[in-house]
This record gives C-alpha cells, structure tokens and sequence, in this order.
C-alpha cells in the first residue's frame, strides 16, 4: 500500500453497487421469489400471502450465500461486539457473518427452553455489559421474534441492532423503531425490481403492497 492510501473495505458497501442488484439476486434464484394470486400461503397462523420470498433457497448456492453474508456483514456497526442468530433460518447467515468479522456468536431460541442452560440462548452472552449485539435475521416479517430477541438481550444488559437479508415491512414500528434496524431488500424493492424485469405488472405490485405488509409490533 502506498503512503497516503487508504485500505478498501473487507467488503463492498451495497449504496455503491447497481440498483436492485439484491432484488435481481433473489429474482434469479430459484425458490426465493414465490408470487401466486390464486393459491396464497399461509406464512404464520392466520396469515395468507400471494407472496413468500423464502431466503432457505439461497443457502444451496455457495457463491450465491457467500455473497449475501458478505453484504449483510457491511452492514454491521463497527462497535458490534457480538452476532446472534434467530434460530432456523438465520442460523448459516449469523454464523458466516460472525467467521467474516471475526466476531462470537451466539444464537436466540424461538421459545424459551425450561430446562439446562441459556433458556432462549444457545452459547454465550458477552461478557462486556452494555456492548452492542448484532442480531442477524433472515427475513422480518411481523417483527415479533426480532422484538423478543432485542427484549431478551436488553434485559440482559445489552444494546442490540438488527441486520436482515429481506424485509416485509416499509418501516418498523412502536418498539423496534427506537433501535437500528437495516436490511439488504424489502417488498418496495422487490416490487419496484419485479415491475422493471416485466415479472410484475401495476396491478400485481398494487396487490403485493396490499396484502403482503404485515404489522409490526
């Protein structure tokens, strides 16, 4: 490195690279984009969609989940001191990130364990009180896990942020509007992506931002 230069970033900022280049990513993968007017899918008891964007899909493509783990890791702060994961879907995005930043990791149990050690946690918390924890999240849809886990974690003495690879809501509400939350993608995104390509017309983004924002907590 020359006198004067400056390092570039480990990894590339998502605001420098081509528009929508996240929503083309998921459009191009098979199984992420699931859009049927006809047969809607129940995501959560009560909840129908004609839209489900299913981040799972991506996990079969090395370059593919290597790719978003990098770009989710650009997103975390630099104060971050530790990564949680969400169980289930969010396990491989939390783990990759940690390994990219070199950061421990821990993960949030969707329901409380009444037994042994940790109860919503697996492995465990830092030791610095009042440092930040980065959870990471496959996709936020009513928010109500990602509250749990901030809940849980600022209970414990901890500040937390929250970092998605897709989002069903233009914005978060009450609660989870006081702490940072960022994503890679969310349904305006898509949806604008989805009309630009010809896979949506006016009329399927007009039903897609309709029915497809949940309410957040």
């Amino acid at each position: 490195m020359k006198g004067g230069e400056q390092p570039s970033p480990p990894f590339p900022n998502p605001m420098f690279l081509e528009k929508y280049h996240i929503e083309n990513l998921l459009f191009d993968t098979p199984g992420v984009v699931n859009y049927n007017t006809v047969n809607y899918v129940e995501v959560q008891p009560g909840v129908m969609t004609p839209l489900v964007v299913n981040i799972k899909s991506t996990t079969k493509d090395f370059k593919i989940r290597r790719y978003l783990a990098e770009q989710l890791a650009s997103l975390v702060s630099p104060d971050s001191i530790c990564v949680c994961g969400i169980e289930s879907g969010a396990n491989y995005y939390a783990a990759a990130v940690a390994d990219l930043l070199r950061k421990p990791l821990i993960f949030f149990r969707k329901k409380s364990k009444a037994y042994g050690f940790g109860h919503r946690f697996v492995g465990n918390l830092p030791d610095t009180k009042g440092g930040l924890i980065t959870i990471v999240d496959d996709v936020i849809g009513e928010g109500k896990i990602s509250t749990a886990n901030v809940e849980e974690l600022q209970a414990a003495g901890y500040r937390a942020e929250v970092c998605a690879i897709f989002s069903y809501l233009p914005q978060m509400k009450e609660f989870m509007s006081k702490i940072r939350v960022v994503h890679l993608s969310d349904l305006g995104g898509l949806c604008q992506a989805g009309f630009e390509k010809g896979i949506f017309s006016r009329e399927d983004v007009e039903l897609i931002r309709r029915e497809c924002v949940y309410s957040s907590k």
